[in-house]
C-alpha cells in the first residue's frame, strides 16, 4: 500500500470495494435479515487439504449468527453466497461470488501462475485481498473490484500486552513460525546464508512448524542454540511467542503470513522481507525491520539491535507494544466479510 492509501491504524482491515461505504452497509446488520441464509466456502479439491482453511471456515461459521456456513469441494448451488478459496481450479464462478487471494500473485511457482487466476477474479463479484500488494498488482490487470481485509488473530489467545517486552541480557532470540516447504519459498536458503553474519554467542532460535527440525539441525551445526516444535497445538502458540524477542520472516513470497498478526498483536517486533501483509502492518524502525534479503547487510542490522545494551531492540519492542491493540481480531475481520457479503445482496 502506498503512503497515500495507508490506513489510519496500522493493522485494521483496509480498503473497500467501489461504492461500499460504512454509511451504506452496517457490518453488524444481520445477514439472515438481508436474505443470506447459506454461505458456501468452496475449496475446489480434496487433494490439497489445509488445516488453515478448515480453521478459517470454522471461525467464519462461529461468527455468522443465524447463517449456515459450509465448506465444499464442488459449489453448493443452493447457497446464497459462494466464497472461493482456490478459484484457479474452477471453470467458472457462480453469481454472488467472492474470491480470496491467499497467495502472492508474483509467486514464480507454476501452480500459482497468475494467468490461471485472472479469468476467475474477473468473474467474481468481489476479490478479497489480504494485503495492498495483491490489490495493486491486480489493479495493473484491470481488476479493481477488490477489498483488502487481512488475516486477524484470536484475542482470547493473543490479548494486547499489558506492558512492553524487554531485551534479555544482550541476547536476541529469533522465532520462525511456519511450516517448511521443499521449494524454499519461506526463505530457507536465505536463513542459511544469514547465519554466517550472526553471532551464535548472542543469537538463538525458536522454531515452530512441520519440518522445522531440519532448520534446527542446521542451526545447531552452526553453533546456535535452537528449540524446535514440530506440531505445536494452536493453543500453545502464545507460549512460543513468549520465548522469543522478535519474529523472523525471510519468505520470498507470501499472502499473509498468519504468524504476522499473531506476533504484532502480542507486542512482538517482526523482522521481515517486504512480503504479504508486512507492507501494511510493519513500519520500519517502529514495530519491526524490513530486511532486503542480502545476508551481510541484514545480519549487520540484526546484530546492531543489541548495540548499547539492546537499545535498538528495546525501541522496536516499545513500538510493537504501542501498536499491538490496533491489530485486527478475527471478530473485526469477519465484520468486514459481512460488509462485502451484504453488498452482494443489497
Amino acid at each position: 500500500m502506498d503512503g497515500s492509501a495507508r490506513p489510519s491504524t496500522p493493522c485494521r482491515p483496509a480498503g473497500s470495494t467501489a461504492g461500499m461505504t460504512a454509511a451504506e452497509i452496517d457490518p453488524h446488520q444481520s445477514m439472515a435479515s438481508m436474505g443470506i441464509r447459506h454461505i458456501d466456502h468452496v475449496l475446489s479439491t480434496r487433494v490439497l487439504r489445509s488445516a488453515i482453511f478448515a480453521d478459517l471456515i470454522r471461525r467464519a461459521a462461529a461468527a455468522a449468527a443465524g447463517v449456515r456456513v459450509t465448506g465444499s469441494i464442488r459449489p453448493d448451488r443452493t447457497a446464497d453466497i459462494h466464497h472461493y478459496h482456490r478459484p484457479n481450479l474452477e471453470r467458472r464462478l457462480l453469481a454472488r461470488s467472492v474470491a480470496t487471494v491467499h497467495h502472492d500473485p508474483r509467486d514464480s511457482d507454476p501452480w500459482l501462475g497468475l494467468g490461471s487466476f485472472l479469468p476467475r477474479y474477473r468473474e467474481a463479484a468481489v476479490v478479497h485481498c489480504l494485503n495492498s500488494l495483491q490489490r495493486d498488482l491486480l489493479a495493473e490487470h484491470g481488476i479493481r473490484h477488490t477489498v483488502v481485509v487481512p488475516h486477524g488473530l484470536d484475542r482470547a489467545l493473543f490479548p494486547p500486552p499489558a506492558a512492553p517486552r524487554a531485551p534479555q541480557a544482550g541476547r536476541l532470540r529469533l522465532g520462525i513460525v511456519s511450516r517448511r516447504y521443499a521449494n524454499g519459498v519461506k526463505g530457507e536458503a536465505r536463513l542459511e546464508a544469514l547465519l554466517e553474519h550472526l553471532d551464535p554467542g548472542r543469537v538463538s532460535f525458536v522454531l515452530a512448524g512441520v519440518g522445522r527440525w531440519q532448520e534446527a539441525r542446521l542451526l545447531r551445526a552452526h553453533g546456535f542454540q535452537a528449540e524446535s516444535f514440530e506440531r505445536p497445538p494452536y493453543r500453545l502458540l502464545p507460549e512460543i511467542y513468549r520465548r522469543i524477542d522478535a519474529l523472523l520472516i525471510l519468505s520470498l513470497f507470501e499472502g499473509g503470513p498468519a504468524s504476522l498478526p499473531e506476533a504484532l498483536g502480542s507486542g512482538l517486533p517482526v523482522l521481515c522481507t517486504r512480503v504479504g501483509m508486512a507492507n501494511d502492518m510493519v513500519t520500519d524502525q517502529v514495530n519491526g525491520l524490513f530486511l532486503e534479503g542480502q545476508a551481510k547487510s541484514d545480519g549487520a542490522r540484526l546484530m546492531a539491535l543489541l548495540d548499547d545494551h539492546g537499545e535498538g531492540l528495546a525501541r522496536l519492542m516499545l513500538g510493537a507494544f504501542t501498536r499491538a491493540a490496533a491489530v485486527a481480531s478475527w471478530d473485526e475481520v469477519f465484520a468486514e466479510w459481512r460488509r462485502f457479503y451484504l453488498r452482494l445482496v443489497g
